[in-house]
């Protein structure tokens, strides 16, 4: 166990010894003091400061270089908690290689071994921790030493015990102060945790959660949590809630993006948030959502903190605290996020603890599964038709043949829907590209990051066109037109919900407002009509409503594949003449009013 990176200590009662816990003060005496909350989130198991895709540090990210913060943190205010707010195993190499390869259900997994060093107090779960099924996830969690917190799922009969087990639905946290008038004595303080993510996890996760959990919403569960929390004598209740805000609109309702909601819970002290990776107090997506002050941090009068993505920002929450007539209140706060720039050094102690995971993870990824004969480049993805979401694509396709195949459902065209996950806003940024040449493990995986599974939904032509619709909300409306693509491409609008459907042909006119933008539509040459039937190949993400694409909402899905689009692309290419991918480019949709095309 290393050492903790904080050198003061703060006595805490049923924890660490201490000479007293309890004791009264005098009524007429107020004592002040202040406890930190340091928060991360979306750390999606980025523990050090290195891109394995471009085989190179990648500054401005990665828990280890995060833990420098931290320490710091600790240092500046003894009187602490940390707290990690979900989307911890997933997402990157090294996660995938803890999939893949890494004993689990014999050793400690190395995101939790690096938790454990740093003596985080609780983690509440987040929509990706159930990616891979709950007996993962109970492995995954069996050695953490903090409790394991989510206040919206529940057990059922069929949950695994280890899991059962190892959940609770409010994590305590004792603390105490010196008394200022008898220094061998404390005054203590009882810190609740309560923490919910997204319910959409039945419906993305599906294949794994039916029947096998159950989960409810957010704003519900919370304001029950909460309710218990003060009923048990809670001083303080912080909220870990994995979900974010809705951007870019004054309608502060949303299922998924619940943060707002839940702000006007009463009884809570400081709201925690993620899940959307933006960095708040900072970003400006929130701005038009009522009572939301981005520069205090605040929402509905909450202190509110969001600390990006792979570890970039440690969130920070000061709470003043006052004790007085036997109780303590919050007298004033200060929120902040802490970026972890070029000169954040990691802590080497935690990059020596993951140097066996890292050097398994470099090696994972070299393994050559087959070649290319095209180079695949998700680069100009956003504008134009691309290699690397046609690999993806033709995958898909290929798998969901079989399925449909074997399920002896009703002939129907079959088509295949894909986004380019790593594409560019503008000229200058990176994306992800394969040469042509031999085909790596790593490679294959820049191109599918994410770990969703094939589903086949049946939907209508008019429901195809809504689809894309949808997609073409990726373009900002230029009504002269512009020669500069760059340009009409929606910065705000994500790479991941930008779908284009191979098997149509179809234009996409960003000189017409949203809702008129899908322009000649036409499969084998003809035009799609309304009532027209299709199957479409897609990742559950999407089939189950994932990117809120109207028509899609999990009833439309007719099968369901097990095995995750990363593996469907390693069988794929394994399945090719010699292992190589010969398909040339199909450039079967095109963007009007940009590139001189009008």
């Amino acid at each position: 166990m290393l050492q903790r990176f904080n050198l003061l200590m703060i006595a805490t009662c049923g924890g660490l010894a201490v000479a007293s816990c309890g004791s009264p003060m005098s009524e007429s005496t107020a004592l002040t003091t202040t406890l930190r909350i340091m928060e991360t989130s979306d750390v999606h198991g980025q523990l050090l400061s290195y891109d394995y895709f471009a085989k190179a540090p990648k500054h401005g990210q990665g828990l280890a270089a995060t833990a420098a913060l931290i320490a710091q943190a600790r240092t500046e205010q003894p009187l602490n908690i940390l707290v990690e707010n979900g989307d911890l195993i997933q997402g990157s190499a090294l996660a995938d290689y803890a999939v893949a390869d890494f004993p689990v259900a014999q050793q400690t997994h190395p995101i939790i071994a690096m938790l454990n060093a740093l003596e985080y107090d609780v983690a509440n779960l987040g929509n990706h921790e159930f990616n891979f099924g709950l007996e993962y996830l109970a492995q995954t969690y069996r050695d953490a030493n903090f409790p394991v917190l989510s206040s919206n799922v529940r057990s059922t009969a069929a949950t695994p015990v280890a899991l059962t087990e190892r959940l609770t639905d409010i994590a305590w946290l004792e603390r105490s102060v010196a008394h200022p008038q008898q220094p061998n004595q404390s005054i203590p303080l009882r810190i609740a945790v309560v923490g919910v993510l997204p319910p959409q996890i039945m419906q993305w996760d599906h294949h794994h959660l039916h029947d096998k959990i159950a989960v409810d919403d957010m704003l519900s569960a919370a304001t029950a949590a909460v309710q218990r929390a003060q009923q048990q004598g809670a001083d303080l209740i912080v909220l870990a809630a994995h979900t974010g805000m809705p951007q870019d609109t004054s309608k502060p309702e949303d299922d998924e993006q619940t943060g707002w909601l839940l702000a006007g819970i009463k009884g809570v002290d400081a709201l925690l948030l993620g899940h959307q990776h933006k960095v708040f107090p900072g970003t400006d997506v929130y701005d038009l959502l009522p009572e939301v002050d981005t520069e205090r941090g605040t929402v509905r009068g909450v202190p509110t903190v969001q600390p990006g993505v792979y570890g970039s920002h440690l969130g920070v929450i000061d709470l003043q605290l006052q004790y007085q007539d036997g109780a303590w209140q919050v007298r004033e706060h200060k929120v902040a996020t802490r970026a972890v720039i070029e000169t954040t050094a990691a802590v080497p102690e935690l990059e020596a603890l993951v140097a066996p995971a890292h050097e398994a993870t470099l090696a994972f990824m070299e393994r050559p599964i087959g070649r290319t004969q095209q180079p695949l480049s998700y680069q100009t993805a956003r504008w134009q038709a691309s290699g690397a979401v046609q690999f993806v694509q033709r995958a898909q396709l290929w798998q969901a043949q079989q399925l449909l195949a074997a399920a002896g459902l009703e002939p129907l065209p079959v088509l295949s829907a894909a986004a380019p996950f790593d594409a560019a806003f503008s000229a200058d940024d990176s994306a992800t590209a394969v040469a042509a040449g031999t085909v790596t493990r790593g490679a294959l995986g820049d191109l599918y990051r994410y770990p969703n599974t094939l589903d086949v939904v049946k939907v209508t032509g008019a429901q195809l066109k809504a689809w894309l619709e949808q997609s073409a909300k990726g373009f900002v409306q230029h009504e002269q037109g512009t020669d500069d693509c760059w340009a009409v491409v929606n910065p705000n609008f994500p790479h991941y919900n930008f779908d284009s459907i191979l098997g149509l042909n179809y234009h996409i006119d960003i000189r017409l407002p949203e809702g008129e933008r899908v322009q000649a539509l036409t499969y084998q040459g003809q035009p799609v009509t309304d009532a027209q039937a299709f199957y479409v190949a897609t990742n559950n993400y999407r089939a189950n409503g994932g990117g809120d694409f109207p028509g899609l909402d999990g009833s439309q899905t007719v099968l369901r594949g097990a095995d995750t689009l990363g593996d469907i692309l390693l069988r794929y290419m394994d399945a090719l003449p010699e292992k190589t991918y010969e398909e040339k480019l199909e450039k079967h949709w095109q963007v009007i009013g940009c590139g001189g095309r009008i």
